[in-house]
């Protein structure tokens, strides 16, 4: 056995004491002073400790060939992480946990596995709410209904979380069930991708619907998730309308960028106008947009990030410049969705930086993402959780200084459909959460 758990406990004199606790192992090899061959189906590490009841900061002594993804869970609460390339051995940091007086369980799981472990630490943490930020919007002079709702947010940021959920059927839900309506309300432009309508689609989202909405007090926001505007594979495998994935198009979207002549550049352009023509219509109507575009871009999955960070990026900011200036666009709130640094567009183009979670524990507090963002946009930029599995458990969040700017839950199963009733009631009723007045 290994002697593998440090954890922090609160000493008279506010000292700082080390103990340390065995693990028992499943699925790998205890080896100088490690575990490695972590590759088994079920393997884990999992650690029995004492400690005193608080909030802790969690590390990870761990290497790995390459980046490595990981389960972590405390006291039988799950979160996911990754462990970045490293050939040494390097402490990374996994997040806050909720530890309680007296025996406390940690356990690391297999997630990707081929990983080396070890030790974990835990050290006592300090909950502090995020810093003020300003409602100051990246569009210059934007309008009235915009910069009340960038107002708004940011007066409650750190305070309470605005609720959110996509699609009629499932805001029907949350409001049979928790007796409340979300604070945002999400849709989507799939539809009005050009080369979706070319296969017989019809254009979406019903822009009348969207207005109505924002005329009762819903905060709209919308996502894109944008056909390919050529080289649709359009196979059995690989069908027209699952032509944003990058498995389903051949379009090439550095190629395209690089010839401004060439018809794809065209083509891009030609799709961008078809959607802003549609925001138009909601300026038109005073309707402000939380807009979400080229979502999860570092996950390589759509065709805007398969090319890597420069072409999605350079799109993002032809987009903005279109948009903003072409257009003259003023009514969108810019909400970027990629966490990796190598990929953000810069502060000038960016109003509130997102993720999307889906996490299969759903009362994970997602305390690793807010701690990396954190300490990056802390007082510079509000956060916020596009897309999630139901409602997240914000008074859970609330406990380790977790404050989202708001969530906003997708569809089905993975929505409010997926919850069980008396949770999402008690979320939704919470005085940490925000919704429509």
């Amino acid at each position: 056995m290994i002697a593998a758990v440090l954890v922090g406990l609160m000493l008279p004199a506010g000292k700082i004491g080390l103990v340390a606790a065995d693990a028992s192992v499943k699925g790998g090899v205890i080896r100088d002073g490690m575990v490695t061959e972590f590759s088994g189906k079920d393997a884990e590490i999992r650690w029995k400790f004492m400690a005193t009841a608080g909030i802790y900061r969690a590390r990870i002594l761990a290497r790995a060939t390459s980046e490595k993804g990981f389960g972590f869970e405390v006291n039988g609460r799950g979160s996911n992480g990754m462990f970045p390339a490293n050939p040494d051995f390097r402490w990374q940091d996994a997040g806050l946990a909720e530890l309680t007086t007296g025996q406390n369980v940690a356990v690391i799981k297999r997630g990707w596995g081929f990983y080396d472990v070890k030790a974990v630490e835990f050290a006592p943490a300090k909950v502090t709410a995020p810093k003020p930020v300003s409602a100051k919007l990246v569009t210059a002079n934007p309008t009235a209904a915009a910069q009340a709702i960038m107002t708004r947010l940011s007066q409650t940021y750190g305070k309470q979380t605005w609720s959110g959920q996509y699609r009629d059927e499932d805001t029907a839900i949350v409001e049979q069930r928790a007796n409340r309506t979300p604070a945002i309300y999400g849709d989507d432009f799939m539809d009005s991708s050009p080369s979706r309508v070319e296969h017989g689609a019809k254009p979406g989202p019903n822009l009348a619907n969207l207005v109505a909405l924002a005329k009762k007090g819903s905060v709209i926001t919308l996502s894109w998730h944008w056909n390919a505007p050529s080289k649709l594979k359009n196979t059995p495998e690989h069908p027209w309308y699952k032509g944003f994935y990058t498995d389903a198009t051949d379009f090439d979207l550095a190629a395209a960028l690089a010839d401004t002549n060439s018809a794809d550049y065209k083509l891009l352009i030609r799709d961008m106008d078809v959607i802003a023509a549609q925001l138009k219509q909601l300026q038109a109507k005073g309707v402000a947009v939380l807009w979400r575009p080229l979502h999860e871009a570092e996950g390589g999955w759509f065709w805007w990030g398969a090319k890597g960070p420069a072409p999605c990026l350079k799109l993002y900011k032809l987009m903005f410049n279109r948009y903003t200036k072409t257009h003259g666009l003023k009514n969108l709130i810019w909400v970027w969705n990629s966490m990796n640094p190598a990929w953000y567009p810069g502060d000038d183009k960016v109003d509130i930086v997102a993720i999307d979670r889906y996490p299969d524990d759903r009362s994970d507090a997602l305390t690793g993402d807010w701690l990396d963002l954190q300490s990056r946009f802390n007082g510079k930029k509000m956060l916020a959780v596009a897309e999630f599995k139901g409602a997240p458990e914000v008074d859970r969040m609330a406990r380790f200084g977790v404050r989202w700017a708001y969530f906003v839950s997708w569809t089905g199963d993975l929505g409010a459909k997926g919850m069980n009733p008396a949770d999402l009631k008690r979320i939704y009723q919470s005085r940490l959460v925000f919704n429509r007045p």
